[in-house]
């Protein structure tokens, strides 16, 4: 099923536009958004920003901000999932959408940040050159995993094989031109061919599209930008701290107090990772991660931002203790706040009851 629905909107079509897709009420994507947005503004030159344009399904979310929104109705939502329930096949059906909106269209996942003026973006998109995220792997490097072998069964019956495979990149940013709505109903297409049966993997999507772009010249975006797709927990918390400081409406305050958030996560000093390291030396590889994370945490860069989501490496060791059976997490987390002695303790002395509260109360909770 193709995504030929015309959306009713009176945008007018213009050069060069950056796409958004978010949908649904949930408060962290509409917060991704937006401050993906705020640094796009606050790297462009003289001001000068290209269109930005939202599909959303609650287009007064956006209210006052300097962006342009299509609605997106429940039936075309559902008409974009498709018949086979795969909910990322409304990326491509957006983009698809979005085509006609410019003459140039960077796609842009919600979660990336801008690190450079997005005008120079536009450079790279071409009739015939795409612009995508990054390269992550070979065909041939991930074919034999157990979850892609349905996959595979797939490719197999297009004629790939391990040896003549294809690259696969990330779509957490694509750049495409309004010509491009074949290379999109190729994409849909195979995305509905690969999960009329299911299917064991989510980035099906984004496979389709390199797929479809096979043999056709293809740049990477990520010196312009920074996709934290691995990392979100961590930029969720400190972009949460952001907008409960300043608030949603936007002002050209906003961008500029968007440049004190750091662009990466609390990570100690080199300094720091190495005494962390030094002093872990003896573990073994479960309880070494654990006492990393946890000792990461404590020795987290000043700074409100960073303080407001340190805990997240927390999370991570608290992640991998219940991956543990019973015993050896009872062992760790004795009945007082005392620190394991298994384990150095962190320098902020403070810091020990602390993440023995926050470790319990995570494992009490998964019961």
């Amino acid at each position: 099923m193709r995504c030929t629905d015309p959306l009713a909107t009176p945008v007018k079509k213009t050069r060069n536009q950056l796409l958004y897709l978010i949908y649904g009420n949930q408060d962290v994507y509409r917060r991704e958004a937006k401050f993906s947005i705020l640094t796009a503004l606050s790297h462009a030159k003289n001001g000068k920003c290209p269109s930005i344009r939202i599909l959303t399904d609650r287009p007064e979310d956006y209210a006052g901000w300097p962006v342009d929104t299509v609605f997106l109705s429940q039936e075309t939502l559902t008409q974009w999932q498709g018949e086979n329930g795969y909910h990322h096949r409304r990326k491509a059906c957006a983009i698809a959408a979005g085509l006609k909106l410019a003459e140039k269209t960077l796609f842009v996942d919600t979660d990336t940040l801008f690190t450079s003026d997005p005008n120079r973006i536009f450079s790279q998109i071409q009739p015939g050159q795409y612009l995508m995220d990054r390269f992550e792997y070979d065909w041939q490097y991930v074919c034999e995993r157990p979850e892609y072998q349905k996959l595979g069964a797939c490719l197999d019956a297009h004629g790939i094989t391990p040896t003549n495979g294809f690259k696969l990149y990330n779509s957490g940013l694509c750049g495409v031109t309004d010509r491009d709505g074949a290379l999109f109903d190729e994409s849909i297409r195979l995305i509905d061919e690969w999960t009329r049966d299911g299917y064991d993997i989510h980035t099906i999507e984004q496979i389709a599209l390199s797929f479809a772009m096979r043999n056709k010249p293809v740049a990477e975006a990520k010196k312009y930008i920074y996709h934290y797709f691995a990392e979100k927990r961590f930029f969720h918390a400190m972009v949460a701290y952001f907008f409960s400081r300043h608030g949603e409406q936007f002002s050209q305050d906003l961008v500029e107090l968007c440049r004190d958030v750091p662009r990466v996560k609390p990570f100690p000093s080199a300094w720091q990772r190495l005494k962390i390291k030094w002093k872990l030396r003896h573990q073994n590889g479960a309880l070494r991660k654990v006492g990393r994370d946890l000792l990461y945490g404590s020795a987290a860069p000043e700074g409100a931002y960073y303080g407001a989501c340190r805990h997240e490496w927390w999370e991570c060791a608290s992640r991998e203790i219940l991956r543990w059976d019973k015993n050896s997490q009872k062992k760790l987390l004795n009945a007082r706040n005392r620190w394991p002695e298994q384990l150095p303790k962190p320098d902020k002395s403070e810091d020990e009851r602390v993440i023995m509260q926050y470790l319990k109360k995570r494992v009490e909770a998964a019961g």
